[in-house]
């Protein structure tokens, strides 16, 4: 039987009520440390749902990969700099972003942000009278917001046809009900929700695009 270790566990209360229902859970006689913020499979899950913690946590990190890159890798041509961005850099600002992508306008800049300046990085023009959005479709770089939004679309296409295994998740696809006969072959209800942490999480959200 596997056994936990009471120093590596801990406690995290989701609710949204004013004065929560307070328990000291233990293991092995030891109370276990109740936190704010909890890391599970590299995401910062917040008590309030809010992945505020974990875009700024991701950025953060992901942009000390692109100044490295940038104070090591001047004189490399651009081609050698974008493939270094795309595999060093990028996959810490989407990882898990199924999950977390971020609907406040706050959190989505904070991410491109890190990308637009690993851009200029890329095609070495720092000029302020210079277009980002010019050198990104020079690239061929989507914005990170576009590619999210087909990360959840693979993600949920996936899940209909079963190539991927999530238990207990098809009660939340309710086929939409329409006469018409140029409706979709995969409509589906969105689910009513008074929380926006809720009405923004991926099923209800992917089912909007």
């Amino acid at each position: 039987m596997m056994e936990f270790h009471p120093g590596k566990c801990q406690v995290i209360h989701v609710t949204n009520k004013i004065r929560p229902i307070t328990f000291i859970y233990k293991i092995h006689d030891e109370p276990l440390e109740t936190t704010p913020i909890a890391k599970y499979l590299g995401l910062l899950l917040h008590k309030k749902l809010s992945w505020k913690e974990h875009i700024n946590t991701a950025a953060k990190k992901a942009d000390g990969v692109r100044a490295f890159l940038q104070r090591n890798m001047r004189t490399c041509p651009p081609k050698v700099k974008k493939q270094c961005y795309t595999t060093l850099v990028r996959p810490m600002l989407e990882y898990g972003s199924v999950i977390w992508d971020p609907h406040i306008q706050v959190n989505i800049n904070r991410l491109e942000a890190v990308q637009r300046r690993a851009v200029r990085f890329i095609v070495n023009d720092y000029s302020r009278s210079s277009s980002v959005t010019k050198m990104l479709q020079k690239l061929d770089i989507p914005t990170l917001e576009v590619r999210r939004a087909q990360a959840r679309v693979t993600m949920m296409y996936r899940i209909v046809n079963s190539l991927i295994e999530i238990p207990d998740c098809m009660h939340l696809l309710q086929p939409r009900r329409s006469r018409s006969r140029r409706s979709k072959n995969h409509s589906y209800v969105v689910p009513f929700s008074r929380l926006v942490c809720h009405q923004k999480s991926f099923f209800p959200d992917t089912i909007r695009l």
